[in-house]
């Protein structure tokens, strides 16, 4: 086995990992959540950890982690979404106050800085190779 020198894609997945756990932080503040969510959520996290460990036994599955993740956290806002249309549409429409659907705002923002991470992060590569 060649050694190998971890790089920027990997840490970026680290990082876009550790959102992952301020979104599942954030998600339980929400006021109508979707059990699933906190699944995708953890299995964002596991991978990242994953692809941590796997750095230096196979570039295939450790540079296929940061698209995985990106989709696991894509699913995880889409989801979260589906429980939240009508509050947001009672905000909309002036019957509710904008406090109601804040904590979801800022868990959607977070998913949206980890989904970029994650994208950008499987462009890069994960390991370099050391002679």
């Amino acid at each position: 086995m060649n050694k190998t020198k971890k790089s920027i894609g990997l840490y970026l997945t680290l990082v876009a990992g550790i959102i992952a756990i301020v979104e599942a932080i954030y998600y339980g503040q929400v006021m109508y959540t979707y059990q699933p969510v906190y699944y995708f959520l953890a299995a964002a996290i596991v991978l990242a950890v994953l692809s941590f460990v796997l750095v230096g036994f196979n570039k295939v599955i450790t540079g296929f982690i940061p698209v995985v993740n990106a989709v696991l956290m894509a699913s995880a806002a889409v989801w979260s979404a589906s429980v939240m249309v009508n509050q947001i549409g009672y905000v909309v429409s002036g019957l509710d106050g904008i406090d109601t659907i804040m904590s979801f705002i800022i868990f959607c923002s977070v998913a949206v800085v980890g989904m970029i991470l994650n994208i950008v992060a499987s462009f890069l590569p994960v390991a370099k190779e050391v002679e």
